[in-house]
């Protein structure tokens, strides 16, 4: 607590101990795995890191960042 009142620049949020509603990259991997990985219909390594690539490229959780095409 004395670090915390010589450093003000440091600010502690308290967050529930598991909240993946609000950490953002959670979502992201919950998306990809609802979209990619969970139906198992890759055949090789290389077919399932295409649609994983072209995921990451076209789904973007993070509004007004500029990547992504489409919002989750």
């Amino acid at each position: 607590q004395s670090w915390l009142a010589d450093n003000p620049k440091f600010i502690l949020i308290f967050q529930p101990v598991y909240s993946p509603w609000i950490n953002k990259i959670e979502l992201l991997w919950h998306k990809l795995h609802e979209t990619v990985t969970r139906n198992h219909q890759c055949h090789s390594m290389v077919s399932l890191l295409k649609r994983v690539r072209y995921f990451m490229y076209t789904v973007s959780p993070f509004l007004g960042n500029g990547y992504g095409i489409a919002k989750m």
